[in-house]
């Protein structure tokens, strides 16, 4: 881990931070950002975000200026590739040319990095070829991005995409795990993500277009009230809400596309060796939610940290704002 960092997360509807220092979580802090200001994954109310992000980093008590950030899937092309082994040079002049079919824009208004997986040897030992877990990004996204945190006071040093942020943080909670699958669940918002990590290196998302608002429009259906009242009743746990047959239903809709997306995978690649799914996410803690989507697949459901604290925090809310921290 960096030795002082903020890493920060933008989502749907509010701001995570974790500091890293000397290899801890040592603070988290969430704030909600104003309505609108995120569609989709894609920020588009930069202006709007200064001042929560200026705000959020005095009442969060954060004592390095130094950030890191997740960059969402909506703004990046993430892809694994094999390419003939070559220098860091001639990788520099050739990944863009892997995106070609992506993007049909001038390839100069992006930048492209990447995460290096491993080489091929032939029968002698020569490197023939590169597997590496390429992204890009556009530069204007990156500058704005840039001169955001600027004007809120903060230097952004890094900025990563999501599945990475993700790979590299399962590379430090499961050492012992990364050569086989493990699939990791993401309970949002707005939606709802099944990550899978492949022998270390992330193999895909499926995202399921339904999160913890739906669950809102359902108490506010049941109640017939505004659905900011009924976001109220969401996040203040009220238990009597929660458990509502309506909410049970969309729960229960979900989990059903969770199970779709987890036997997809086991078809896909009969070899995999899945025995698990942990999960994380705002909706972590709705315990109904959690137990309709534990009887809906096959596979036990673990929380992704038991620890208590700043990390344990972090690592059930916003699990990514620790990941984007490390090398």
């Amino acid at each position: 881990m960096a030795k002082d960092l903020l890493g920060v997360e933008i989502g749907n509807t509010y701001l995570y931070i974790s500091q890293i220092s000397h290899g801890s979580v040592v603070r988290f802090y969430s704030a909600e950002i104003p309505e609108d200001a995120v569609i989709g994954d894609e920020l588009v109310a930069f202006d709007a975000m200064v001042d929560v992000l200026k705000k959020a980093v005095h009442d969060g008590g954060f004592t390095t200026r130094k950030a890191a950030l997740v960059v969402p899937d909506s703004a990046t092309y993430v892809r694994r590739l094999k390419m003939p082994a070559m220098t860091e040079a001639q990788l520099k002049v050739n990944l863009p040319y892997e995106y070609r079919d992506l993007i049909q824009d001038d390839k100069e208004k992006y930048t492209f990095d990447y995460s290096m997986i491993g080489m091929i040897n032939d029968e002698n030992g020569t490197a023939r070829e590169m597997e590496l877990l390429g992204a890009a990004m556009s530069n204007e996204l990156l500058e704005n991005y840039i001169h955001m945190f600027a004007r809120a006071g903060l230097k952004l040093v890094k900025a990563a995409p999501r599945m990475i942020a993700l790979q590299e943080l399962m590379h430090l909670l499961f050492k012992e795990e990364m050569k086989g699958d493990l699939a990791v669940l993401d309970l949002s918002i707005a939606s709802t993500k099944v990550d899978i990590i492949r022998n270390g290196v992330y193999e895909t998302t499926r995202s399921i277009e339904a999160g913890l608002w739906d669950v809102a429009q359902a108490i506010a259906n049941d109640k017939n009230c505004d659905v900011h009242v009924a976001r109220q009743y969401l996040m203040s746990r009220d238990e009597g809400a929660l458990s509502s047959q309506a909410c049970v239903d969309v729960y229960s809709s979900i989990a059903v596309e969770i199970r779709r997306a987890l036997n997809y995978y086991t078809y896909e690649v009969r070899d995999n060796t899945l025995d698990k799914l942990y999960y994380s996410g705002i909706g972590a803690w709705d315990q109904a939610f959690v137990q309709e989507i534990a009887d809906n697949v096959s596979l036990p459901l673990v929380p992704l940290t038991s620890a208590s604290g700043a990390e344990g925090q972090a690592l059930l809310a916003a699990p990514v704002t620790v990941g984007i921290c490390l090398e």
